[in-house]
């Protein structure tokens, strides 16, 4: 019989026998929330840098930019390349030791120009060059790699000793292994010796202490996060390559 509409203790009565139903069932079990989606990090904001301006990027880095030079490209006799122009500067990074000098070119069509230039765990692209000729102002966009993974499957390589890897635009030549010395009984922290070329820069030749084998061995370039699987000593390497999420530099 249902209780009828502005019967307060009927509706009491109801609202009890409901609360006693629910605590005598049991409860549903326990269900996983879906992990919140990462949160997009903001685009990079753009700076415009006057010449002998200097960026800070953070932890004491500088950056700035010098020998901005307009030049005009006449094509081949066989038609191999075409006319073309191009400008090309440097960006000076300064805070880490000796002040290094990163070469960067913005080349018309038909050629590959080099926008960025990375320095530690900074990157720095430049976007636009205003009135080159007579005052040379720089659009950049400025970076830094974070702790945070890319989504996505990291890349599995298997590198003999004198072997390759092919990243982006760049190459990993592994050269091999060595130790450090240790006293007896403590277990051999590994060094990995690897050469990185970059597109039309210097070879990069490191040599990184990766750690023992009782714990994750592990080293960083860039914004690329290596992981050693496997590995047979001074032979070849097992590699599980990931890349990390850059963020704008904060000013």
């Amino acid at each position: 019989m249902r209780p009828a509409i502005g019967d307060p203790a009927a509706v009491r009565r109801c609202l009890v026998a409901c609360l006693l139903g629910a605590c005598a069932a049991p409860a549903p079990p326990p269900t996983m929330q879906p992990p919140s989606a990462p949160v997009a990090a903001a685009p990079a904001a753009r700076t415009t840098l006057a010449p002998n301006e200097r960026l800070a990027l953070g932890g004491g880095v500088t950056v700035h930019f010098s020998n901005v030079t307009v030049e005009s490209i006449a094509a081949s006799p066989d038609g191999s390349y075409p006319a073309g122009s191009g400008i090309t500067l440097a960006l000076i990074f300064e805070g880490l030791g000796a002040p290094v000098s990163r070469e960067i070119s913005l080349l018309s069509a038909g050629y590959e120009s080099v926008r960025e230039a990375w320095f530690d765990r900074y990157r720095v692209e430049v976007v636009e060059v205003e009135d080159p000729t007579r005052a040379p102002r720089l659009v950049v966009v400025a970076e830094q790699v974070t702790e945070r993974v890319r989504p996505g499957e990291p890349i599995a390589a298997r590198v003999q000793r004198g072997g390759e890897v092919e990243l982006g635009s760049t190459r990993m030549k592994f050269l091999g292994h060595s130790t450090k010395h240790i006293e007896a009984g403590e277990p051999p922290p590994l060094l990995v010796a690897v050469e990185y070329q970059p597109f039309r820069a210097a070879p990069e030749r490191l040599e990184t202490h990766v750690g023992t084998e009782e714990r994750p061995q592990r080293w960083r370039w860039r914004d690329y996060l290596f992981t050693i699987e496997a590995q047979a000593f001074d032979a070849w390497l097992q590699l599980s390559i990931a890349r990390l999420e850059l963020e704008p530099v904060q000013r």
